[in-house]
This record gives structure tokens, sequence and C-alpha cells, in this order.
């Protein structure tokens, strides 16, 4: 695979596991811009200018709230409206399908650990892998998808582990694959090798 440097747009809510993002989008030979949450500002975001960056990664949360929702919501709409291509980590997953119209649930107890995740056929961020090695920590899961995404990524405690749009370079992965091993590298490195 050859490398390009393009700039990505990564923000940071409150995630234990952005430095490890930020290492492996640097070891794959890619510039980025590191925000925390707190500082997109929607006005910065107009449609009138153009981006700053060519992809964006919403990463993970600890703690929620309104405001988090509301920076990391007006970046999906943005990316969805103008075509960039976004993907969600565990919480960045959860706000993505929300903002499209999916739901949540609340697990009866927080899941944290290694998985494996069933690939129910290849796609842009795993190809010719059917089952991968993934690091989960979270206490939601998507329940109800929008239309326009799908579950291409299942496992025994969520069917929604990896999505994607339809028609849009839109992506979700409910578990952490910046602390995923080879595996969690392979998926950032088939997202940020997207055109």
């Amino acid at each position: 695979m050859s490398k390009k440097t393009l700039e990505v747009l990564i923000v940071d809510n409150n995630s234990p596991f952005t430095a490890n993002l930020r290492d492996i989008i640097n070891d794959l030979g890619y510039s980025y811009d590191y925000k925390r949450y707190s500082e997109i500002k929607p006005e910065e975001l107009g449609f009138e200018n153009l981006p700053w960056f060519n992809k964006v990664i919403l990463s993970g949360r600890k703690i929620g709230s309104s405001s988090i929702n509301m920076a990391n919501s007006t970046l999906v709409k943005y990316c969805y409206f103008r075509t960039i291509p976004i993907l969600g980590i565990c919480y960045g997953c959860q706000i993505i399908a929300l903002t499209l119209g999916g739901s949540l649930r609340r697990l009866e107890e927080p899941i944290k650990g290694y998985d494996h995740v069933t690939v129910k056929y290849d796609n842009a961020l795993v190809f010719g892998k059917q089952r991968i090695r993934v690091f989960k920590s979270h206490k939601f899961c998507v329940s109800r998808l929008p239309v326009c995404l799908d579950s291409v990524g299942e496992s025994r405690t969520c069917p929604n582990e990896i999505l994607s749009h339809r028609d849009k370079p839109i992506f979700g992965t409910q578990f952490h694959p910046e602390v995923s091993g080879m595996d969690g590298k392979s998926i950032l490195a088939n997202f940020m090798a997207l055109d």
C-alpha cells in the first residue's frame, strides 16, 4: 500500500486512548491536526469555508455530556454533506449512528477487554479477514441502525461492531482499533488510504 501524506482531524472526546491513535496515524506516515471536542467551533465549519482536513476521526469518550454530543454531531453532519471521510471509534461510532437516525441501548454490564469480531463481508475497513481481534471498552452499543448504515461486523455482544454508510465514506467501529494490535492498525491504515 502506498502512503500518502493527508491531513486528518483527530477529535479527542476525552478518550484515554487518543495518544495511541495519534501514534498510529504518525507511524503510518500521515499528518494530522489534533483538537479536543471543545475546540471544534461550529462557525469554523461553515459551508462557505474550505475544510483544513481531508478526513476526520472521532475518538471514544470517558464521560458523556451534551457539549461533546453537539460538537461531534455537528462534525458528522458537516462530513456527511461535504462527503468527507469520517471514522467514529466507540462513542464516535455511536454519535454517527445517532446523528443519522439510529438509536443506542445501555448494556446490562460494561464491556472491557479483548474479543473477536466476525466480518460479514469485505468492506473499506477490513479486507480478506473473516475474524479480527479487537479491544472493547463501552457501556452502550448501537441497537438500531439508520437506513443509510449497514452493519459489516458483529460480535457475541453487539450486532453492529463495524458500520459502513451505503453511499458515503462514513464508518464506525464500536471497538477501539487504536488499541487492538495489528488488526486495529490495519483498519486505521485502510481508512487513511481512502481517497
